[in-house]
């Protein structure tokens, strides 16, 4: 084998290390996007969770919605409101997608409900809709082969109903992962800010996958629940999808559960790098399922530097 020039290794090491920052972020890169002071923005600002506020029937629940709407739009996805009736009236869950590349490598779901029970719902649920704001802001920069879809759900307090709406709707779709982020924000003085709860069938690989992402992205350790069909990873499973519920640790000791404390005045309350802790695990699990793509520009560097390279060997 005829041995390289210098010139030709100096010419393959510029090529490689052009061609490595075209290439795009790694999934670890991708997670430390993820932002703790972001995901606070969305959580304080723009989901009605302060005292007296009310997501359920009061007229934060359809601000609420708007706003999620708007950031949905401003990240450049594919953004609408897809209705359904309840009780007598339409309502509304909010859906984002960012399409992937390849149309028959399916798709994958963030969800959260932006309802609440007449409060103003900081833990249950607007620290999942923040989570699944700021998953929607960060992976909204990347290329995926797969769909990656971000839905904001409404009347799951009264059911999953939302939810359960959509996942009927879409019970053809090729839905391979489906993640609810259900309360994932209170932890009493830091005492689990290290475990969650992971709620879904036990043969799911996405129960492995999810556990997995928890410890490397978001230095959690997950507790396995079995099954529990109280949110909205539930009308998929009913569906036959993979779904699953992440959750806080302390969910069932929280002492403002579905009153009018749950708000982010609450002294002590919400632990926002916790939570944001558990959107990284949630965005690596996505990025790293879903198979982010190189940017055109590294395919055509390596490209060109092969032809140079060759052209130094004639």
């Amino acid at each position: 084998m005829k041995p390289k020039s210098n010139m030709s290794i100096r010419v393959m090491g510029i090529v490689l290390a052009m061609a490595s920052v075209a290439l795009g972020a790694t999934v670890p890169e991708i997670v430390t996007m993820v932002d703790q002071a972001s995901y606070s923005g969305y959580l304080n600002d723009s989901l009605y969770t302060h005292t007296g506020d009310n997501r359920g029937g009061g007229a934060q629940h359809d601000l609420a919605r708007n706003n999620i709407q708007s950031l949905f739009g401003s990240f450049g996805l594919q953004t609408s409101l897809s209705s359904f009736a309840y009780a007598g009236s339409t309502y509304y869950n909010v859906v984002g997608v960012l399409p992937g590349t390849d149309p028959t490598a399916g798709e994958y779901i963030v969800g959260a409900h932006y309802d609440s029970v007449n409060n103003p719902g900081a833990d249950d649920d607007a620290s999942g809709v923040a989570g699944v704001l700021e998953a929607a802001n960060v992976l909204s920069k990347y290329q995926f082969k797969s769909t990656l879809v971000f839905i904001a759900f409404d009347r799951e307090e009264q059911g999953m109903v939302g939810s359960s709406a959509y996942a009927s709707a879409h019970s053809g779709d090729d839905i391979l992962g489906m993640v609810a982020m259900d309360m994932i924000a209170y932890n009493p003085v830091g005492t689990y800010h290290d475990k969650a709860w992971l709620y879904g069938h036990e043969n799911y690989p996405l129960i492995q996958d999810m556990e997995s992402a928890l410890s490397t992205y978001g230095g959690i350790t997950a507790s396995f629940g079995g099954a529990l069909d109280r949110s909205d990873h539930a009308p998929f499973e009913w569906n036959g999808k993979q779904a699953c519920l992440l959750i806080e640790q302390a969910v069932w000791s929280n002492p403002y559960y579905h009153s009018a404390n749950d708000t982010v005045d609450t002294l002590n309350y919400i632990d926002y790098q916790y939570a944001t802790n558990m959107t990284r695990a949630t965005v690596g699990y996505l990025a790293e399922s879903a198979v982010i793509i190189p940017e055109p520009a590294a395919i055509c560097l390596l490209g060109l530097g092969g032809m140079a390279l060759l052209r130094k060997r004639k």
